[in-house]
């Protein structure tokens, strides 16, 4: 046998023990491979460490954007001003709502720290039945609800308090003022017109049958003086009843004895008075005797002054007795009707002082009193006529002139701010109070007697507090739009009305 040589290429080292030695750098790249999967480990659990921090916290604020309440539909993932307007942008949380349980109802769209209120409803003849649903009827009677009155003070409906800094407010222009306790002069300005007073009108008629002979007042319109002659009027019966008088006169001066009376003078009595009695003046009737003749016809006089407002008498006209040929309008006193609201109705009274102001005489006041106040209300405008009784001696005012009428309704004590303050809604009224640092809180008030700028405040507010005057408009626009973007004040869903059972 061959020796083997002692060694050859490529033959691996044997070691001590006769086993084969390791290659260099195996134990390093272990060691470097170890790390890595060290490192890859640690990397992985701080990502899943950062996904439950970050979905922590996406997940808290899940649905919160910010929306403009000028511009709705300028909407943005974190706080900041409006592009458009400036404004401040708003938080909304856009809050899933789920189906309600039986028996509960659907929390409102600003979550639930919304404080959110119904209106409620009530029935007109079962008070005692109240819902917030307005389209429910009595249980008891089937009538429609009608919206309960809430009470002055509270914050009104679809109305939510408004953040505004210092710069907004000036940018504005917005004004405020103190509501202050006040006396007041109240009153109630109306419209009204003159008209002829009822009670000034005379007929002028005949008391005896006959013919116009002359007519010296021949139209209408015109001012005739007390006791100025009208017409004459040609009569028979006229005539024989001044024949009498006369022969009454002459037997009575004939017969009569010194200081004494004879039957004579009683005729002439009775036969002056059936002249009288017939519309003659005294005065005609003196002017006959001394004459001794009778007049071819009777003067009819005009019993008052005033205008004559009609007119049927015409020359050679036959008037039986009793037919009215003029009416006179006495003006010394004139009737001023004025339309009162309905919810002035009971602010007015007969005895009132009223001033009435025209504008054909600026700057002059007449002054009356509220003479009556007629038991009805017009259908159609839904307002009470009431009287001013109005003295006229020098004939100023005129039948059919418009004017102002002012009823004084006396002093009174009140909070009293600017009327501008007040906004009406026609179902509500209220006011924005500045409550401090930029925050204005709408609150609902009840407003009493008005005059001069000035509105006394009845409920809701105290003196001492101050409120928006100056562009709350605005205020009123972008409290509407928070409380529609928040869902402040929004009314509860109604529950769903159970199922009904499954049939058999």
């Amino acid at each position: 046998m061959m020796d083997a040589p002692a060694s050859q290429p490529g033959a691996g080292s044997m070691g001590e023990g006769g086993g084969e030695r390791e290659p260099p750098g195996v134990r390093t790249m272990a060691a470097v491979r170890w790390a890595l999967v060290a490192l890859l480990l640690l990397a992985a659990v701080g990502s899943w460490v950062e996904f439950a921090r970050t979905s922590g916290a996406s997940g808290a604020t899940a649905g919160v954007h910010y929306v403009c309440p000028m511009h709705p539909q300028v909407v943005a993932d974190h706080p900041g001003e409006c592009p458009i307007c400036g404004m401040d942008l708003v938080a909304a949380r856009a809050a899933a709502v789920g189906p309600a349980r039986p028996g509960e109802s659907a929390p409102a769209a600003g979550g639930a720290g919304s404080p959110a209120r119904a209106r409620r409803y009530t029935c007109p003849m079962h008070p005692d039945f109240v819902s917030t649903d307005p389209s429910v009827r009595c249980p008891h009677c089937h009538m429609k609800l009608v919206a309960v009155e809430e009470p002055a003070g509270g914050s009104p409906e679809g109305l939510a308090p408004v953040d505004l800094s210092p710069d907004r407010v000036q940018r504005i222009g917005m004004k405020t003022a103190l509501a202050s306790r006040e006396a007041l002069s109240p009153s109630i300005r109306a419209v009204g017109f003159v008209t002829a007073s009822e009670t000034g009108l005379v007929s002028v008629n005949t008391r005896f049958g006959g013919w116009i002979d002359e007519l010296r007042v021949g139209e209408t319109g015109r001012l005739v003086q007390r006791g100025e002659i009208l017409c004459t009027l040609y009569s028979p019966e006229a005539q024989n009843a001044q024949q009498i008088f006369l022969n009454a006169v002459r037997w009575s001066d004939q017969a009569a004895p010194q200081g004494g009376t004879t039957p004579g003078s009683d005729l002439r009595r009775d036969s002056r008075l059936r002249l009288e009695l017939m519309g003659m003046d005294p005065a005609d009737v003196d002017a006959l005797a001394a004459s001794g003749r009778p007049a071819r016809a009777l003067p009819i006089r005009s019993p008052v002054r005033g205008y004559v407002s009609r007119k049927s008498a015409v020359r050679g006209l036959f008037a039986p007795a009793g037919t009215e040929i003029f009416q006179i309008a006495d003006l010394s006193t004139v009737w001023v009707l004025i339309d009162v609201y309905e919810s002035d109705i009971t602010r007015v009274r007969v005895g009132q002082q009223a001033a009435f102001e025209l504008r054909a005489y600026p700057g002059r006041q007449f002054l009356g009193k509220v003479g009556f106040i007629y038991p009805a209300l017009d259908t159609g405008s839904r307002t009470l006529q009431a009287r001013v009784e109005l003295r006229n001696p020098s004939l100023e005012l005129r039948p059919g002139m418009y004017g102002d009428v002012i009823l004084d309704l006396g002093a009174a004590e009140a909070v009293v701010v600017p009327s501008e303050a007040i906004i009406d809604t026609g179902e509500q009224q209220y006011v924005f109070v500045d409550r401090g640092g930029g925050r204005f809180e709408p609150r609902r008030v009840r407003p009493g007697w008005s005059g001069e700028g000035r509105t006394a405040v009845l409920e809701g507010l105290a003196a001492g507090e101050r409120v928006v005057t100056t562009a709350s408009f605005l205020v009123d626009s972008e409290s509407r739009l928070r409380a529609a973007v928040e869902g402040f004040g929004a009314p509860p869903a109604a529950a769903p009305a159970p199922a009904d059972p499954p049939a058999p």
